[in-house]
């Protein structure tokens, strides 16, 4: 299993639970009831691992949780995920199940397993997990109290299922809500229903991992949206680092108010009080190449700045580790660099900035982003809602335009949204923003569209599904949220496979 390098530290600790994903899904779920918690007979419910045996780390919790059901009727079925700092982080399936009088063993396929045993209140399974892998035998313990406010639905169940148990894809043309979206029926555009309703049962079933919201619009129309696990239009959701691309917007415009448009000269020309830091190679970085994340300064970003002004400093006395422009080097500091310039030439940091020339401007007030001592973290951790996610995603393809106001320079887009590097044989790298076309490669199975005859598409990209797609020659924007941040199975990425073997076919131009 790979993980983020945020999560790297976890991955020594599950590895051999996570043997992918489960794709049943059990309507017969019984929840405990909080009325009635202290009268249970069985060990059917929700189970969250206790406060003092999760497993802890300098930068984050890493908590289990169980659904077990039909232990009153001797046809246990038991299901489980990990969630790290509260928020879904990944499954946790089990190869057998088995309850005997109070006890509970569950394995998984690799031989990993857990033994615990029910106290006499049924309040409480204690016990130990056996993590097991090729090289070591480690035990933990593990203890599970009954978790009475998550919703399982949130958890488990992709759809809400119909009468009887089943669960049917229903489509329902986006609702108008004066939010200045104008919507309009996916079947205005899509002839063959058929392979539409085979697409979203694929979703339902996580054959593209583990969506939560999916959002389509065409002709500057909402065609198509729909939420999973729960989840819905008025949910703000981490876009990780599709915040990159928001700073890369916010650039433009300040550069353009600043009257300074060489992204070609030394970024020491914009950075005069740092003059100090610069050596024969560092001087020989461009803005463009901070853009472009090809500066070579070292990628190194463990530390803990006091204010903006500070970070600055840090990230242009970090070391040269390869010829600047040479080679493409995926990092935070390029972006946080951005956002020092941002503060240098606005006087305020990026959140502010984009609420007074962005967010106001497109209607979007509903937003959190996240900042640590008082510092903005200008790479990520950017929430928004679905909608206002697709926001940005027309105001590009619009070239910067919304309700006939130029609000990011047409040129500062044109240039954003080109290749310049190729990040690798699949993707290619413009000023914050992915781009992919036919000459890049399909790295997944047996593609039928990928690489021959795809549209192009630049996106911004965050870290677990999150994505913001366009495809300008088919006037289309489309938004993802997800909750795939197990690196290993390669299910974040897999929603550009589904736009572009799936989606795109079925519009026809």
């Amino acid at each position: 299993m790979k993980i983020s390098p945020e999560h790297v530290v976890i991955a020594i600790v599950i590895t051999w639970f996570l043997t992918g994903c489960n794709h049943r899904v059990n309507t017969e779920t019984k929840q405990a009831d909080p009325q009635n918690h202290k009268h249970h007979v069985s060990m059917d419910g929700l189970w969250r691992v206790s406060p003092e045996t999760a497993k802890k780390f300098p930068h984050g919790t890493l908590e289990f949780v169980i659904n077990i059901s039909g232990e009153a009727s001797g046809n246990t079925t038991a299901r489980g995920c990990f969630l790290w700092d509260d928020r879904f982080f990944d499954y946790w399936n089990f190869d057998s199940v088995r309850v005997s009088g109070n006890q509970v063993v569950l394995v998984d396929e690799e031989g990993s397993r857990y033994i615990g045993t029910l106290d006499e209140n049924k309040e409480m399974i204690q016990g130990f997990a056996y993590w097991v892998d090729e090289e070591s035998t480690d035990t933990g313990k593990m203890d599970f109290i009954r978790e009475e406010v998550l919703d399982v639905s949130r958890l488990f169940i992709p759809y809400p299922p119909g009468p009887g148990g089943s669960i049917k894809y229903t489509y329902h043309q986006p609702e108008f809500i004066g939010d200045q979206w104008q919507t309009a029926s996916i079947f205005d555009y899509v002839k063959d229903t058929a392979a539409f309703f085979r697409m979203m049962d694929r979703i339902i079933r996580q054959d593209f991992g583990r969506l939560e919201s999916f959002l389509v619009i065409i002709d500057r129309k909402l065609i198509l949206e729909e939420y999973f696990y729960g989840y819905d239009r008025t949910q703000k959701h981490d876009i990780h680092s599709c915040t990159k691309s928001i700073v890369s917007l916010l650039l433009g415009i300040t550069l353009a108010k600043n009257n300074l448009r060489d992204v070609d000269q030394s970024i020491f020309n914009y950075f005069p009080e740092y003059l100090s830091l610069k050596n024969k190679e560092k001087e020989q970085i461009t803005l463009k190449q901070v853009l472009t994340m090809t500066s070579g300064l070292d990628h190194e970003d463990d530390f803990e700045p006091l204010d903006p002004a500070d970070q600055t400093k840090q990230i242009l006395s970090l070391p040269v580790v390869s010829e600047p422009g040479e080679a493409f080097k995926y990092n935070n500091n390029s972006t946080n660099l951005i956002g020092g310039l941002i503060y240098i030439l606005e006087n305020k940091q990026a959140d502010d900035f984009a609420k007074e020339v962005l967010f106001n401007k497109l209607g979007i007030s509903d937003f959190y982003w996240e900042r640590e001592g008082g510092v903005l973290h200008c790479h990520n951790d950017l929430h928004l809602l679905p909608r206002d996610m697709a926001k940005i995603g027309l105001l590009v393809l619009d070239n910067g335009t919304w309700n006939g106001e130029q609000i990011v320079p047409g040129e500062w887009i044109a240039a954003s949204t080109k290749p310049y590097v190729a990040e690798s044989e699949f993707f290619d790298y413009g000023f914050q923003w992915w781009y992919r076309s036919k000459r890049n490669k399909s790295w997944w199975d047996a593609p039928v569209h990928g690489s021959n005859d795809e549209h192009d598409m630049f996106l911004a990209l965050g870290h677990g599904g999150q994505f913001i797609m366009i495809i300008r020659d088919l006037d289309m924007v489309i938004v993802t949220t997800s909750s795939d941040y197990n690196s290993d199975n390669g299910m974040g990425h897999r929603k550009v496979p589904m736009v572009i073997e799936e989606l795109v076919p079925l519009f026809s131009r």
